[in-house]
């Protein structure tokens, strides 16, 4: 398995790696307000936050992905337009769903952004 050395990498990614730190914390965030039950409107600004951090990092990894290769594959491209999708309605509806809707909701945005961090730091492993 190779492992990355965050310590000798280029600026562009440790920054990288920064960011995908930023979304798994805002990530693990969103989950921690909807276990506690904490009031809907803590859902929400912790909602903006991970969709701050979403597009951050998909914006930084279209960017290396540009640099790397001068094209972005237009199927990875899409999903993340899929994925911000996913997070804009899940905000726009978190204060009138009720629990197991949001709950259903957050698990399919949880699952499709850990494979998304996943496999991006296979790609940053091997490159």
């Amino acid at each position: 398995m190779t492992t990355l050395n965050i310590s000798s990498a280029p600026p562009s990614l440790a920054q990288g790696n920064d960011l995908r730190h930023d979304l798994v914390d805002a990530q693990v965030q969103v989950l921690s307000i909807y276990l506690d039950k904490r009031p809907p409107e803590h859902l929400v600004t912790a909602l903006d936050r991970l969709i701050d951090c979403c597009r951050a990092s998909f914006r930084e990894e279209e960017a290396l992905m540009s640099r790397l290769g001068g094209q972005i594959d237009p199927a990875h491209r899409d999903r993340h337009q899929t994925v911000m999708h996913q997070l804009s309605a899940l905000r726009l509806g978190a204060l009138d769903s009720d629990r197991g809707r949001l709950l259903a909701s957050l698990i399919l945005i949880d699952r499709e952004l850990i494979a998304h961090i996943a496999d991006a730091a296979l790609v940053s492993a091997e490159g």
